[in-house]
């Protein structure tokens, strides 16, 4: 086994030029060597000049932290939730108010709800003297049958003393 790798094998490693198995080894011997470590470092920063660089850095990062979302939640079996698309104005609940109150107003001043208030009352005060004699009748019915039944009552109890 090798003590210490050298530093044009930390530039192979690099740049992604060994196989799996070497470069396992080289992780492996990495987390424990500090002079490794440091060529390795050394190695990347000779690199950095041959790797493309990145003109939105922000934009970069939020597209980076995005995929990680979706791959913890993926792993957690948990929906993704994408970002909201900007609801028009056409399509917000203030624009639906705003029409209802309208059209609320524009009733009200041509006098549509009196009309309709005067037509209900005219068909109530029609129904109501019919439902109240209605009423009175039924009244007066169970009022009758009832002393009759009193009445009734009442000359079987004299028969029976007499």
């Amino acid at each position: 086994m090798i003590t210490h790798y050298s530093f044009e094998q930390w530039q192979e490693y690099a740049k992604d030029e060994l196989d799996e198995g070497n470069r396992s080894q080289m992780e492996d011997h990495l987390y424990g060597c500090d002079h490794c470590l440091d060529l390795y470092v050394q190695a990347v920063e000779a690199q950095e000049q041959e790797l493309p660089s990145i003109s939105d850095v922000e934009g970069f990062t939020d597209q980076i932290m995005q995929k990680i979302t979706q791959e913890q939640a993926e792993l957690m079996d948990i929906p993704v939730v994408k970002p909201k698309k900007k609801k028009s104005f056409y399509q917000s609940s203030i624009f639906h108010y705003a029409i209802a109150a309208s059209i609320t107003l524009v009733l009200m001043t041509t006098g549509v709800f009196q009309s309709i208030i005067k037509h209900t009352e005219s068909i109530q005060k029609a129904e109501m003297p019919m439902k109240q004699e209605e009423v009175k009748v039924g009244f007066v019915d169970k009022t009758f049958s009832w002393l009759n039944t009193f009445d009734g009552s009442m000359s079987m109890k004299e028969e029976k003393k007499k």
